[in-house]
């Protein structure tokens, strides 16, 4: 679709037609079908499970920087360096460009609603049938216009309207995801209540909701829409100044290393937290709805939905990572050194070769030791602009050290302590079999097992430490 700004397009109350006929349809069945509290939780649970992935895919299309302040909302990436990331890529000529700096954004709201949907659809599961409820030919139109009309008014009010322009990926998933969370907060209130005017309330206060998110996306309304809207973003993308000329050399960094690296970084750092909330599913969701006796088929389909949640989860990170730095190329300009992202194809930043200082070979990746690749890290400008960043892995660090002369001796990495070494995968192997000892056979504790997702992310503290006192 061609990329049409924000404005081009009038913008009025007609373009919430869509999203407004969907949810009346419930109310509908409410009032004349005499639908009861669970049949109506279950079709806006499974709305719910459509609204914010929707936001996710939103957000990569996103145009304006994220705001600076990225702690105010309900998901936070303040620790993510990608969202700093300049430049954007065209994966089709008919879709706008994604922007690489956004995928944290998507990435938390497509796993936040993932447990949104997980913590609502849980209770839901206990009272109703959600499958026999998607039997009744009412029911299940109503789902499908739920979903329909979301889709229809972000294809038509955020794609070709070109408000894709106008938004920051913050502000993309504030507004769905404070939605998400009062609809979830919600349902259980409906659950409980029964009544059928408490059940049409309901149903309005929703409508209610749903236009203000849609102003909000506008940046008008009151209260309610601002606080929907999230934190404000009137951030700019900084420019960088690159040196006129052609590159007198150009280093690439390692794809494998940095490849190998983040799927390392990700297994221990993250890893062990996610580990514990996927096994938290596993064996919470028999217990939750197994009435003390889980049938083989619950424990597992909470395995596969364990298993799809970790993979979602690992998955996002070491895609982050990877973005960041797989399609780094260094040029030497002169004598500046610019760092540029060929994805992107959009320079990242740059410092004068001089100015390079503090360099230091990083020895705890192991990727670097399996290819033979080196990592820097280096402190560039002064004062309020002095940053230290961090540079490759490169294959040929000799090489790289001589064309930015950097101020390093040797690239050699000191041996690691073979007896931590062998300790850590000791420990590693101990916890791995006790984990399996406790949670599937009788040898274990009869309550322990359910302890275990708590347990898992402080034991891994043993093996990874050890392997950080191995390095010197």
């Amino acid at each position: 679709m061609p990329s049409i700004r924000y404005g081009d397009a009038p913008q009025t109350a007609l373009d919430f037609l869509p999203v407004l006929a969907a949810n009346a349809l419930p109310l509908v069945g409410v009032v004349w079908f005499g639908w009861d509290p669970e049949t109506l939780v279950a079709v806006y649970a499974l709305e719910l499970l459509v609204l914010l992935p929707l936001a996710g895919v939103k957000a990569l299309f996103a145009g304006n920087p994220p705001a600076s302040d990225r702690e105010s909302g309900v998901f936070s990436v303040a620790e993510s360096d990608l969202v700093d990331k300049r430049g954007s890529v065209t994966v089709h000529d008919r879709l706008p460009p994604i922007y690489p700096r956004n995928v944290p954004f998507a990435a938390a709201v497509v796993a936040g609603g993932v447990w949104v949907g997980f913590f609502v659809l849980a209770p839901v599961s206990e009272v109703v049938a959600v499958v026999d409820v998607l039997g009744r030919p009412e029911v299940l139109l109503s789902v499908v216009a739920l979903v329909v009309g979301q889709v229809v008014e972000t294809v038509h009010t955020y794609f070709r309207s070109g408000r894709y322009v106008e938004l920051s990926p913050y502000a993309v998933v504030e507004i769905p995801a404070r939605q998400g969370f009062f609809l979830a907060f919600f349902l259980f209130i409906v659950s409980v209540a029964g009544a059928t005017s408490v059940l049409v309330v309901f149903v309005v206060v929703k409508v209610l909701f749903e236009w203000s998110g849609f102003r909000a996306e506008r940046g008008g309304g009151g209260r309610l829409t601002g606080w929907l809207s999230g934190p404000d973003s009137d951030a700019t993308a900084n420019s960088v100044d690159v040196p006129v000329g052609q590159p007198s050399a150009t280093v690439d960094v390692d794809g494998r290393s940095v490849a190998a690296g983040a799927i390392w970084q990700t297994a221990t750092t993250t890893g062990p937290f996610y580990l514990g909330l996927a096994t938290t599913v596993w064996l919470g969701v028999p217990t939750f709805l197994g009435d003390g006796a889980p049938s083989t088929a619950l424990w597992v389909g909470s395995g596969l939905a364990a298993l799809f949640l970790l993979g979602l989860m690992l998955a996002g990170d070491v895609v982050e990572a990877v973005l960041m730095n797989r399609w780094t190329t260094y040029h030497r300009i002169d004598d500046y050194l610019v760092a540029h992202d060929r994805l992107a194809d959009e320079p990242q930043w740059t410092t004068p070769v001089s100015e390079l200082r503090d360099a230091a070979i990083v020895e705890t990746r192991l990727s670097d030791r399996h290819f033979g690749t080196r990592t820097v890290t280096v402190t560039t400008g002064w004062g309020d602009d002095e940053t230290e960043r961090t540079i490759g892995p490169v294959d040929n660090p000799k090489t790289f050290i001589e064309t930015f002369d950097l101020p390093l001796q040797s690239t050699e990495l000191s041996p690691l302590n073979r007896r931590f070494v062998g300790v850590a995968v000791g420990s590693a192997a101990l916890i791995a079999v006790g984990s399996v000892v406790v949670a599937a056979t009788p040898l274990g504790p009869s309550v322990s097992w359910v302890l275990l997702p708590v347990y898992l992310p402080f034991l891994s503290v043993v093996p990874i430490g050890l392997l950080k006192l191995a390095h010197p």
